[in-house]
């Protein structure tokens, strides 16, 4: 990873992975926003392991579209210029048919603090999300830290469903495998995660 966290010189086998202690996703994200709602830190006893009867299942979850980058300094006429001529120069992702599926979680976004980067999910109809929290991806394989929890940003003032849009401000470039978990509303809940390949620009 871009962050250093989990590079290849410090985790070498799964072994590694569940000796390491989660990373925070503030390292690399200065924000998430879920539908006009910011994502509250918060210390997650599920992101790796679902509770009580709760399984994995697949994620419904894909991109809806392009991201849109626009300029966190809107009154400065050449960031904004510049944000919309990012979006014009830029294909942030493929979900063609055509598309090879791995390479559909890829997206391309900007990265620095000037920048927002709105990126178009859809969530499916049903069932509905009661909860989400993103992360590191790579925090999954983890034990958590010393009491067994993962730092995300959650919402959970579910439901969720239909289309959304994740605003993320990136602190810096990188690539990132970032994991929004889903938890639905089924009377034994059903865990997902959805994987995003990030490139940030």
């Amino acid at each position: 990873m871009s962050c250093g966290c989990n590079s290849p010189s410090t985790v070498q086998s799964w072994n590694d992975y569940q000796c390491q202690a989660p990373t925070d996703p503030r390292d690399i994200l200065a924000i998430a926003i879920l539908g006009g709602t910011a994502g509250t830190w918060f210390l997650s006893s599920n992101y790796n392991t679902p509770a009580g009867a709760s399984v994995w299942i697949a994620s419904p979850i894909s991109y809806g579209g392009e991201s849109i980058v626009t300029t966190n300094a809107s009154d400065m006429q050449q960031q904004v210029f510049d944000a919309t001529a990012w979006n014009a120069a830029n294909t942030t992702v493929n979900i063609l048919a055509t598309t090879a599926p791995p390479l559909k979680k890829t997206v391309f976004v900007r990265a620095g603090v000037a920048w927002s980067n709105a990126i178009p999910l859809a969530l499916g109809a049903s069932p509905q999300f009661t909860e989400l929290q993103l992360s590191l991806l790579e925090n999954a394989a983890t034990r958590g830290d010393a009491q067994g929890t993962i730092p995300v940003f959650r919402w959970s003032a579910g439901p969720y469903a239909g289309p959304q849009t994740l605003g993320l401000v990136f602190n810096r470039p990188g690539r990132y495998s970032l994991g929004l978990l889903g938890i639905n509303n089924n009377s034994t809940p059903d865990y997902s995660i959805f994987e995003m390949d990030v490139i940030a620009i």
